[in-house]
């Protein structure tokens, strides 16, 4: 984790982007509060936050529903 103002961040932005390149994470800082964060782009979605945040709301929803079976109404003697 390396934390850079982001005056000096625009200034060598090619070096922070080698940085990230290199694995690292760079936090942009501006009156020593962050307001950017850059890291490496990962294509395995279970890395990205925000999809595995949405995973874990889709879990949560599918464990709290009622588990009644699948219903598709009275079975006829044909259907037997």
């Amino acid at each position: 984790m390396i934390k850079i103002n982001a005056e000096d961040a625009g200034r060598n932005f090619l070096s922070v982007l080698a940085t990230v390149v290199n694995g690292e994470t760079v936090f942009i800082t501006r009156n020593d509060k962050i307001i950017a964060e850059l890291h490496p782009h990962s294509d395995e979605r279970r890395a990205n936050s925000e999809w595995r945040a949405a995973y874990d709301r889709m879990i949560a929803l599918m464990k709290a529903w009622p588990d009644t079976g699948y219903r598709v109404g009275a079975l006829t003697e044909d259907d037997k």
